[in-house]
């Protein structure tokens, strides 16, 4: 129950209102029925005073509600979680642990569709790709890094696959290199197989998708990268978020160390 709304007479006022109307009652009619004095009921739907607790308790009864629901302040979502647990309880075990299970399938469904909903609003595509115009007058190259040997930068010779073209702003720079991508964590907008243009940046908006790569196992992989900090702002790690719902965060902190190697300036999927 919360504190605030104890003893809130316009919340108790509102409440049986809401009730009396649910079964077509005026006051003088609740108060016959109820037993309680006309002027007493009216002073409450007034919201000029407030009921004391055996009050409240036989209202509730009467409605068929927990006592929070005329004392809280209403909304359709609290009223809708009360149903649920005034069912739930009543259903022998076996039944509730399909509620549960349902409840938490609807839940990751929610959590997928909001992330989806973030990253579709948060990251322009469109930009992304466009960033580089194409330039025919202007031409150049860029290492392409595949499969990363243990051990080793990422911008080591092991690691490169050979050279592909750059067009545009960035064509002829020297802190450009091309990732291969692998995986779908970043479908449905960055596929298996393409080519992503990073520039090395270690110094990356919260939010933007970036190459990282983890020390221990030396695997270099794109994503939404987040900053998250302790209370007194002290960074405690890299919060890595894939485009698809469907593959799970990943972070980076002392345990688990990463470096960022640069930011996603384009897209090219080879057809």
């Amino acid at each position: 129950m919360k504190t605030k709304d104890l003893g809130n007479k316009e919340i108790m006022s509102e409440n049986i209102k809401r009730h009396l109307s649910k079964k077509s009652l005026n006051v003088k009619e609740f108060s016959e029925i109820m037993g309680f004095k006309y002027t007493t009921v009216l002073d409450w739907v007034n919201a000029k005073t407030y009921p004391r607790i055996d009050k409240i308790e036989l209202m509730s009864r009467y409605f068929g509600v927990d006592k929070s629901d005329l004392v809280e302040k209403y909304s359709e979502t609290s009223s809708i979680l009360s149903e649920i647990n005034k069912i739930s309880s009543q259903l022998e075990e076996p039944r509730q642990k399909i509620v549960l299970d349902t409840a938490t399938n609807q839940l990751d469904e929610q959590i997928k569709k909001k992330r989806l909903s973030f990253f579709s609003n948060k990251v322009d595509f469109d930009k992304i790709s466009n960033i580089v115009p194409y330039d025919p007058n202007k031409e150049g190259y860029a290492p392409v890094i595949g499969e990363i040997a243990a051990g080793t930068p990422i911008l080591s010779e092991q690691n490169f696959e050979g050279m592909r073209p750059v067009y545009g702003k960035y064509a002829g720079r020297d802190d450009i290199f091309w990732l291969r991508v692998k995986g779908e964590s970043m479908e449905t907008e960055i596929h298996d197989g393409s080519f992503a243009l990073i520039l090395q940046d270690p110094d990356l908006s919260e939010g933007s998708i970036g190459a990282v790569r983890f020390i221990d196992d030396n695997e270099a992989t794109l994503k939404c990268v987040f900053y998250e900090y302790d209370e007194n702002g002290y960074p405690l790690c890299l919060r890595l978020e894939p485009l698809n719902p469907d593959y799970p965060i990943q972070y980076a902190d002392e345990y688990n160390p990463a470096v960022i190697e640069g930011r996603l300036v384009k897209v090219e999927q080879d057809y």
